[in-house]
């Protein structure tokens, strides 16, 4: 069931909740009053990865660097991984899952890493104890909210032209109304459609 939400800790014009998880971050510009120390806590709180120098917040570089480069000192944007041996391990300024190039670590200048973070943190999100009974309570408020916050971040920047915050959140939004917009047109051709056949059947049982 869709409903609009009213728990975002941002300044949220509107977002999808289903079964009490807020899961459609794709507009939302993060917007948060606290700072950006306390969000670059928050983000190395949800997911480790993001402690990483190369990950903190508000991103302001001029362009993603391609799973086939090299950083500046000469390490490899993407180590091959295996599933089986070093599927659990983390390493420093790399998030390791499946992007473009396959199974393995992408570096945080890479967008695929942003993009796998994003994907783990959305499938993973947890649900708040406030909006159950006491026997089904799983996180605090608190803790879902510092979530969303982080999934809007990794959002933002899986679909970002550049690695800037500011404009990932301004391609976001932009994704989004273009998503409405497709959608209503959809709609708005499908009506088309079904008015045309049922005036064609008015005409044919008239005839």
């Amino acid at each position: 069931m869709l409903r609009v939400c009213s728990r975002s800790p941002l300044q949220r014009n509107f977002c999808v909740q289903i079964k009490g998880v807020c899961r459609n971050p794709s507009f939302l510009r993060c917007n948060m009053s606290s700072g950006n120390e306390k969000t670059n806590e928050k983000m190395a709180r949800v997911a480790p990865e993001l402690a990483s120098e190369f990950a903190r917040y508000p991103l302001k570089r001029k362009m993603w660097v391609a799973p086939t480069g090299k950083t500046a000192k000469g390490e490899p944007c993407f180590i091959v991984g295996d599933e089986g041996s070093n599927g659990g391990l983390m390493k420093i300024d790399y998030v390791y899952g499946r992007g473009v190039l396959g199974l393995g670590y992408y570096h945080l200048l890479t967008r695929d890493a942003h993009a796998i973070l994003y994907k783990r943190l959305f499938n993973e999100a947890p649900v708040c104890c406030c909006t159950c009974s006491p026997s089904f309570a799983l996180v605090p408020r608190a803790q879902v909210s510092d979530h969303d916050d982080v999934v809007i971040i990794c959002y933002n920047r899986s679909v970002a032209s550049i690695p800037d915050d500011e404009q990932a959140a301004k391609d976001a939004y932009n994704i989004s109304r273009g998503t409405a917009k497709a959608h209503y047109q959809f709609q708005q051709n499908e009506q088309l459609i079904v008015g045309a056949i049922t005036t064609g059947v008015v005409l044919n049982t008239a005839g």
